[in-house]
């Protein structure tokens, strides 16, 4: 048998495993080990069952492959040649990994007889990502035993399996190639056995992975209810959550109807601008936790939490200092950084919901109905603060939290925002009030790096065809301008993404922090924390082919996001705004919050 021809055949029918396991999308990097894989991708698009994407540069492969499986819940295939190329996968193998998103990392390798031999291009790349996958799997070279073949094929489920459940995540195949790679022409009947056989077993249909559901334990669910009877100021805070793993509204409201407790949703969680608007919805919450008259008057004695970690500073600070008892609801491992939640409920979030309204069964709530008055009329004061400081800044002058509501105000029903990490996503959940919009919110809080943004967004674009808009920082713009190489996925997809970078002199978010309030730091700070951007953001997107305009106030920004978003394409705009005052507004908010309400309460 013809050993170039079974190398060929081999890969083929690994790559037509994995289509037939679920994978649609395949994302390569050009290489030359990896060309037997590029071929059968090549001849599996070309025959429709999968797309693919042709990206230079591995690390912004990676984050746009991980964009579309944010977008879909889907694991796309990730394909490199050998050496370090993989190794650029890891940041978005470590955001998979955390984010809990399916992916599968193809590499090719050399053979085992040019390993640890000093040969070119030739590193250790089994293993290469550590912990961060779910499973590593070194494929063994081409061999034509029947029982290989059938190994072969049910490595692509193992693989797919292993993606999205238990713990959906990155998986991770090596496999080493030898020249000649490219197929000889030359069959044999020993192949062409093998080729019948493995389609056989193709058309015979691979088992496919049936996610089951996992409920609570009805022991817990009444410990809970038990819980939650004994509070009169409980509240619902929902953390950043996937597309997929957010609970249904109906579910939401079915708890809050039974408690009566306020929610409070961050904007990553799916329930501050999707399908439901909740009437006992807090917001803006973040200046309420971050203000001692509010907690001194309306500090809640318990929290059911549901969700990653919470974005927001002072809300994570209470929880953290108060120690208030919370219950704790997710399906697997838990972000849990306060190491204090009272008791935890693994299970399917809405049926969890469901499970503890239908025990509670409160007609009009558990919540004091004094208290739920008190924090509705608080969160208006935070409203009306943050619309009186956005009312008084200029007309010629753009405000950050303008631009973020802007922005957001622009993604169509149906559409998706993405926010960047650092001030973007909090400023989100500042300035922009809830809505049922049906609008959904993908974010990179898994690792809550500011990496691989652009790339995401795109990728998610190019997976569902829907209006994106992207908030991201300078800072993290400049970090991922190489993504915008991938713009002509998204006209592909005849979609619209609008880039919103918010020009305001580096990484501001650090002004937050106590190292800002050190003696003599100046100098030090800007250089080394603020970083101001130094790449030019029109001449930087122009360079990449992409269109892009620059917005100095309001009426320019709103005329720009309308124009981004009327036809496909990538457009990035540049809105220029005040730094400075963006993390002196956050304070002001706060500190009249504060004052409101202590003037209320003496009143």
């Amino acid at each position: 048998m013809n050993a170039a021809e079974l190398q060929a055949a081999w890969a083929r029918w690994l790559i037509d495993a994995l289509v037939a396991c679920g994978v649609r999308r395949a994302v390569v990097s050009p290489g030359s080990r990896s060309t037997p894989l590029v071929l059968a991708i090549a001849d599996a698009e070309a025959e429709g069952r999968l797309e693919s994407t042709v990206v230079v540069d591995e690390r912004s492969a990676g984050f746009f492959a991980l964009g579309q499986s944010r977008a879909t819940n889907e694991p796309t295939l990730l394909v490199c040649t050998s050496g370090t190329a993989g190794a650029h996968y890891l940041p978005a193998v470590i955001e998979a990994s955390e984010s809990r998103l399916p992916l599968v990392a193809l590499t090719a390798d050399r053979p085992f007889e040019l390993r640890h031999r000093g040969a070119a291009q030739t590193i250790d790349q089994a293993g290469m990502f550590g912990r961060f996958v779910r499973r590593s799997i070194e494929v063994g070279p081409p061999d034509a035993d029947p029982r290989a073949v059938d190994g072969l094929l049910r490595t692509a489920v193992v693989a797919t399996h292993a993606a999205v459940w238990p713990l959906p995540g990155p998986v991770h195949l090596n496999l080493g190639l030898r020249k000649p790679l490219e197929p000889s022409g030359v069959s044999d009947a020993a192949l062409q056995s093998l080729e019948d056989r493995v389609a056989a077993r193709l058309a015979g249909g691979l088992p496919t992975v049936a996610r089951p559901t996992i409920q609570a334990d009805d022991v817990a669910l009444e410990e809970a209810a038990a819980r939650i009877r004994r509070s009169s100021r409980g509240v619902l805070v929902l953390g950043p959550m996937s597309l997929t793993a957010t609970p249904a509204p109906e579910a939401v409201e079915a708890f809050v109807r039974a408690t009566g407790f306020p929610i409070l949703a961050e904007a990553t969680s799916q329930h501050r601008f999707g399908d439901a608007d909740y009437s006992s919805t807090c917001d803006p919450f973040e200046p309420l936790f971050a203000s001692p008259q509010f907690l001194s008057d309306n500090e809640p004695d318990l929290v059911v939490h549901m969700g990653e970690a919470p974005v927001s500073r002072a809300l994570g600070s209470w929880i953290d200092k108060s120690e208030v008892e919370r219950v704790v609801i997710g399906t697997g491992p838990l972000s849990e950084p306060f190491n204090q939640a009272a008791q935890v409920l693994v299970g399917d979030p809405g049926c969890t919901l469901q499970a503890l309204a239908q025990r509670l069964s409160a007609p009009d709530g558990l919540a004091d109905e004094g208290w739920r008055q008190s924090v509705s009329e608080a969160s208006a004061t935070a409203a009306e603060a943050v619309e009186t400081l956005l009312a008084a800044s200029p007309a010629e002058t753009l405000a950050q939290g303008k631009a973020v509501q802007l922005a957001v105000q622009a993604v169509p029903a149906g559409g998706l925002l993405m926010v960047g990490n650092s001030m973007p996503v909090r400023d989100v959940d500042l300035y922009c009030r809830a809505s049922a919009r049906g609008v959904q919110v993908l974010s990179q809080r898994g690792a809550s790096g500011i990496d691989g943004l652009i790339s995401g967004a795109l990728g998610a674009v190019s997976a569902t065809g829907r209006p994106t808009v992207l908030v991201l920082g300078d800072v993290s713009f400049q970090h991922d301008i190489g993504g915008l190489a991938l713009g002509p996925a998204a006209s592909r997809a005849e979609a619209p993404l609008a880039i919103v970078v918010l020009q305001n002199g580096g990484g501001r978010l650090f002004e937050l922090l106590p190292v800002r309030d050190l003696k003599d730091i100046d100098e030090t700070f800007e250089r080394y924390f603020l970083a101001p951007a130094k790449v030019s953001v029109l001449e930087g997107s122009r360079a990449f082919g992409v269109q892009a305009t620059r917005a100095t106030e309001p009426g320019a920004l709103a005329e720009s996001l309308a124009h981004a978003m009327a036809g496909p394409g990538v457009t990035v705009i540049e809105a220029v705004v005040d730094g400075a005052a963006a993390a002196a507004a956050i304070g002001r908010i706060a500190a009249t919050v504060d004052r409101e309400l202590g003037g209320r309460t003496g009143s």
